[in-house]
């Protein structure tokens, strides 16, 4: 099993910057899938920690293992101006990315390195860009 280790990402700013998102352990969960998480916590609190999550199932019957990554990039509720007293900051609401592999035990390292491949190139194209971020669709 591969260690745990830190994850440098870039951001989608005009110039990017980079976040280092820390390991924080492994577990495994109450439906039996093993969960790992690593956390940005370059923030001021807790509540807008950027995170990704990886979830990983062991093989099933038909011989399919399954890897699913939740990327959580929380926005805080901004406090109304006024007053003395400054309620703790609250999560307004998180824009999120879920990334799902399923691997059968059949498939060859070359298989596997091209639906990553994919993926990535997918994820990374112009199109997806203009789809999630100018929020127009295929139809």
């Amino acid at each position: 099993m591969a260690a745990q280790a830190a994850l440098t990402l870039l951001d989608g700013k005009a110039t990017p910057v980079s976040h280092v998102f820390d390991p924080k352990g492994a577990r495994e969960s109450v439906s039996g899938k093993q969960v790992a998480q690593w956390r940005d916590q370059n923030f001021t609190n807790r509540e807008a920690f950027w995170s990704i999550k990886e979830e990983h199932a062991d093989p099933n019957k038909n011989g399919v293992e399954k890897f699913r990554y939740v990327i959580d990039l929380p926005t805080l509720e901004s406090p109304a101006s006024g007053g003395t007293f400054a309620p703790p900051p609250t999560r307004a609401y998180g824009t999120m990315a879920v990334v799902e592999y399923w691997v059968h035990s059949r498939a060859s390292a070359i298989e596997l390195a091209d639906i990553v491949a994919i993926v990535k190139n997918f994820t990374a194209s112009a199109y997806v860009a203009n789809a999630v971020t100018k929020r127009e669709a295929a139809w």
